[in-house]
């Protein structure tokens, strides 16, 4: 049968706490191809000691003490003198180590190029991400056309269902696949399994006569083309068998649903990926997390967009049924009405269950708390007082179970404006809101017209500006939110007569306030899971994670993080353990969803 080797894209630095988690899509991939007969080779390097390998760790200690000392005076005040010369030096410094990581990353993917040709393998696939990584990836791209030109590149993920056309005009893969991709590959692959012998080009010539959903070609006259969209089937989906693979954090990411229910927000690239939401059958949820269980896995965090919490009560009791004890975390909306008494008893009860269940961290967008704002500007569907209410549930729940659960929201600063409303009208509608909500974190992310969202299509009437030029720039675009403004890449896109530069730094002057407040920011449901994990306890705990680990980040001295990815492996390894020797079945209340 047809081989295929399967290659992660990444950055040379780390980006997130979470980039070495195990990848679900890609497991879900081999899995599905390997119990279809094709032989798999997957590639993943984003593991705590490919970055850590990258580095020169001399290096990245200077860079750790210089950007300590640099975050510690920058909170006493004002910048001294010997602040701009220290940091004009660690820039120096800085691009030194980018330089040496780019000739490491270099000279391992000319290996890996090499190894291609070598072993034969008539079928290399990329999964694309933003930013640096599409950059390595079209490198890679280019090394194994060099190579071994009669070789199938095949690029999918994320960025290919962005940005479509755009990946293969802009860069040497042969092939696209948009969505679910293991559906398509396979039928890629058991086409090359009919034509023997074939080359690449008759092999393109049979896949573009095929037209397979999901799948982008070239015709013969550059022209790209692309299959219908697979209706989306989430039933049967195919388990991942990660093995112990060394230098990943041991949280799985489950599927379990596709789409958005509301599916309707202006800024959202959702609506584009997947028509309608798609729930996972609920047996099938569990059965996977038995088998991550069985694989030494005990914490999950939900890949959907949005968990509705009566879903996600469903989830719970499986989870209890089947005697599970894991640790999870979701992203979730705000529930309609939720002030009225009927919907807010509904809704304790339901996130009772879950954190009975595992339940410990929720990621809910807000998006902003000015109500005009998210109903012309945003479309979230929700008002400021659903916010505050959910809020107030999930704290009842707390309070009656006795088990704590971090909330994330999420906020977008600045926005678009509206006649008769001001950016200082919508900054204390914004701490308002926090004061009533009462996060364990705040994310804050500027205003993006992503491509395919109301945004984008409709820039005219939201107020942005930009031309559609700037599209092969945001695909690579490195997003650097620990970075001062004024370091971030030159973006050609405006909103409302304010630079891109502009709104980073109005970002950047909301998230000051909100840690004036005592509130932290950026940290995602998934981090809290990962900190909860290593031990970090109360909020001060989520403070220290963040900032040790935000060292690490900007100066690639991963030691705050190798030692918190040993701690939660271990907890995850030891609730899998205690699932698989307690099988008892828990207690619960009645059906709640």
């Amino acid at each position: 049968m047809a081989r295929i080797l399967l290659w992660n894209s990444l950055t040379t630095r780390r980006r997130s706490a979470s980039d070495t988690f195990f990848d679900n899509g890609l497991g879900v991939l081999a899995a599905h191809l390997e119990a279809k007969g094709h032989s798999v080779r997957l590639e993943d390097w984003a593991t705590d000691e490919f970055f850590a390998d990258l580095t020169l760790k001399p290096v990245a200690r200077l860079l750790r003490r210089a950007y300590g000392l640099l975050l510690g005076a920058r909170r006493e005040g004002p910048p001294a003198a010997w602040m701009k010369a220290l940091g004009g030096a660690t820039m120096g410094l800085q691009e030194v180590q980018s330089a040496l990581q780019r000739r490491a990353m270099e000279a391992r993917l000319r290996d890996l190029a090499w190894q291609v040709v070598e072993e034969g393998v008539p079928i290399v696939g990329v999964k694309l991400w933003y930013g640096e990584a599409f950059g390595w990836a079209r490198r890679f791209a280019e090394l194994v056309r060099e190579r071994a030109p009669e070789v199938v590149l095949i690029a999918g993920g994320y960025h290919a269902t962005l940005y479509e056309e755009e990946v293969l005009r802009r860069s040497p893969f042969d092939l696209a696949v948009r969505g679910e991709g293991e559906f398509a590959l396979t039928k890629i692959l058991d086409l090359i399994d009919a034509m023997p012998g074939a080359g690449r080009e008759a092999v393109l010539e049979a896949v573009a006569s095929r037209r397979f959903e999901n799948v982008l070609w070239r015709e013969p006259d550059g022209t790209i083309r692309k299959g219908r969209k697979r209706p989306v089937k989430i039933v049967k989906k195919a388990v991942p068998r990660y093995g112990d693979r060394p230098g990943k954090v041991r949280i799985h990411v489950l599927l379990e649903s596709l789409g958005c229910p509301w599916g309707k927000c202006h800024f959202c690239v959702h609506p584009h990926f997947y028509k309608k939401y798609a729930p996972r059958p609920v047996e099938d949820v569990i059965a996977e997390m038995r088998a991550m269980v069985a694989q030494g896995i005990g914490i999950f965090r939900f890949a959907g967009s949005d968990t509705p919490p009566a879903f996600g009560a469903r989830i719970a009791e499986g989870i209890l049924d089947a005697g599970l004890q894991v640790v999870y975390g979701m992203g979730s909306r705000a529930v309609r009405n939720a002030a009225r008494p009927e919907v807010f008893e509904r809704t304790v009860r339901q996130y009772e269950i879950m954190l009975r269940s595992g339940l410990r961290a929720v990621f809910i967008g807000g998006e902003t708390g000015h109500d005009r704002i998210n109903e012309q500007v945003m479309n979230k569907g929700v008002t400021r007082s659903d916010l505050v209410a959910t809020a107030r549930a999930i704290r009842e729940a707390e309070s009656r179970t006795g088990i704590h659960i971090d909330v994330s929201l999420a906020l977008i600063y600045p926005t678009p404006l509206l006649e008769g409303v001001t950016d200082q009208e919508v900054f204390e509608a914004n701490l308002e809101l926090l004061s009533e909500f009462q996060p364990d974190s705040v994310m804050v992310t500027p205003p993006g017209p992503f491509k395919h969202s109301r945004w984008f299509t409709e820039k005219e009437r939201f107020g942005f500006e930009f031309e559609e030029s700037v599209i092969p720039s945001a695909m690579e675009y490195e997003y650097v939110l620990y970075k001062p403004p004024s370091l971030w890449p030159r973006l050609d896109i405006g909103l409302q007569g304010r630079s891109f530069v502009q709104l980073l730094e109005e970002c950047g002057r909301f998230r000051k306030a909100v840690e004036a407040m005592g509130i932290p920011t950026d940290i995602s449901d998934e981090h809290f899971l990962m900190l909860r994990a290593a031990g970090y306890e109360g909020r001060e705990g989520a403070e220290e994670f963040k900032r040790e680990t935000l060292l690490d980040i900007v100066s690639c001295d991963y030691r705050t993080l190798l030692g918190a990815s040993r701690r939660i492996n271990a907890e995850s390894r030891r609730l899998a353990s205690a699932s698989r020797s307690d099988p008892a079945v828990e207690t619960r209340s009645p059906s709640v969803a």
